[in-house]
């Protein structure tokens, strides 16, 4: 199943090279509680919904701590906090993870788009039941990416978690992956838990080159002039892989307020695996993948960073728990956590969190699950200063 899916993200990959790798520049790209959202608390402008401020941090679920924190420090991510073993209650409650022991380390980089780094909260469990999903394909449901910009070449960064024993390269045989010739200007590598690193590199135009036209990073970019990289290295974008595409965005769009473009008809199905072209085939249609890319405020800036929803062929959707091994959540803040956690209930979110919102140390939070695949989205309403 993975081999099927690897390469229908090919074949994506092929049908829209020209949507996905930008030229002319050089510049080529593919498309404990509370701790982290100390960032997001500066006013920012609202988004689509005016009660949701921005994407604030994301989190990942992992399996050794230490493992993850070196992992991640060897490519411009540093350690804000962490805590030891213990049990956190209101962690367990938030998480729905009762009498579960944790530790939890807050990690930031830059920011691709602004001046406020971006945070992801790594948490290790253990008494509690885990199941691994370190296995999950790059085209699994519920699979997914973070997107990192770096500088110059993606060799520097492959070469820094090499020297560390620490690579797994993903190899997709695209365009600008090799790097044989010249620089690496994308990559994707796995983390110590599978969760999928995609490496995008900043590229310094060739002299005499022309000036690039102005970018865009919002809903009306075109492939000519989407804001791809950002400004500087650092966290992009986060990518979902989703079941109906539809659904997926009538929730980050119409409940969560990204900037989405129009839903465009699904394509036709692919040719049958082996059949020559305008032959006929010896199989089924395969359905076809399709990308969307929407734009949130990073909540406390006024620039926008990305949550890409990649739909999948995929129909068998993986039963994850909040506590096992390599889920991943974003997390949003949002201005009055009461009527955003009943706009999500009504639009068919199913909670995790023990009995719904949870006063936390900075504030209110609460864990819902997406209705399309049941993506984990945490909501966060910052104490009143």
């Amino acid at each position: 199943m993975f081999v099927i899916r690897m390469r229908a993200f090919q074949d994506f990959v092929g049908r829209h090279i020209g949507a996905i790798i930008a030229t002319g520049a050089a510049v080529i790209a593919i498309s404990s509680v509370g701790m982290a959202r100390l960032h997001a608390r500066a006013a920012s402008p609202d988004s689509g919904n005016p009660l949701v401020r921005g994407m604030a941090f994301d989190g990942h679920q992992v399996s050794n701590l230490d493992n993850t924190i070196k992992y991640y420090e060897q490519i411009d991510f540093h350690v804000k906090s962490k805590t030891d073993w213990h049990v956190d209650k209101v962690l367990n409650k938030l998480g729905n993870t009762p009498g579960a022991e944790s530790r939890q380390a807050v990690m930031e980089t830059l920011s691709s788009v602004s001046d406020t780094p971006f945070d992801i909260v790594f948490t290790e469990y253990r008494g509690i039941d885990r199941k691994n999903w370190s296995s999950l394909g790059l085209g699994d449901l519920l699979s997914g990416h973070l997107d990192l910009t770096v500088m110059d070449d993606c060799k520097i960064d492959i070469d820094k978690l090499r020297a560390v024993g620490m690579l797994k390269e993903v190899s997709l045989n695209m365009p600008g992956q090799g790097g044989t010739n010249g620089p690496m200007r994308f990559a994707f590598v796995q983390d110590p838990d599978g969760w999928f690193v995609e490496f995008f590199a900043i590229i310094k135009p060739a002299p005499g080159a022309p000036p690039e036209e102005p970018k865009v990073s919002n809903s009306t970019a075109t492939a000519r002039n989407i804001e791809r990289l950002g400004k500087q290295i650092g966290f992009n974008h986060i990518g979902l892989d989703v079941k109906d595409m539809a659904k997926a965005v009538g929730f980050y769009q119409g409940v969560l307020g990204g900037d989405y473009p129009p839903l465009a008809p699904p394509e036709p199905p692919a040719p049958p695996a082996g059949a020559a072209a305008g032959g006929p085939g010896g199989g089924r249609a395969a359905p076809r993948m399709n990308m969307m890319n929407g734009w949130f405020p990073q909540a406390g800036t006024d620039k926008n960073v990305r949550l890409e929803l990649i739909g999948e062929p995929g129909t068998t959707v993986p039963e994850e728990h909040f506590g096992d091994i390599n889920v991943n959540y974003v997390g949003f803040e949002v201005t009055d956590i009461d009527a955003m956690y009943a706009k999500v209930k009504a639009a068919g979110a199913i909670t995790v969190s023990d009995g719904g919102i949870v006063k936390v140390a900075d504030g209110r939070a609460v864990i819902v699950r997406d209705p399309d695949v049941g993506g984990f989205v945490e909501l966060w309403q910052p104490n009143k200063k």
